[in-house]
């Protein structure tokens, strides 16, 4: 697989981890103080796992490999699911 392709496939990939991780930073920032200790851990963990979803994405397009990354791919997938898993329970408190 060349460069160009790997990095066709990464850059939409990285822009919705960016799309996703200036929210949940500013989120957490703005609003650390009138949040439960709950809650915060929980923006914490979104956060983490967003930054972890944003490098498995860059890592698509670094990363030289023959065939399609399909497990790196598959990574963002499940990260944006847990994401969207986590804002759900954090939603409950």
């Amino acid at each position: 697989m060349t460069a160009w392709t790997r990095w066709k496939i990464a850059i939409p990939l990285t822009g919705l981890s960016i799309l996703m991780l200036i929210p949940a930073v500013f989120g957490t920032w703005a609003w650390w103080a009138g949040n439960s200790t709950t809650y915060r851990v929980l923006s914490v963990i979104i956060c983490l796992v967003t930054v972890v979803t944003l490098a498995a994405s860059l890592s698509v397009g670094i990363k030289p490999t023959r065939d399609v990354p399909w497990l790196r791919i598959g990574l963002v997938a499940l990260g944006i699911l847990a994401i969207c898993g986590l804002t759900i329970v954090r939603r409950s408190f």
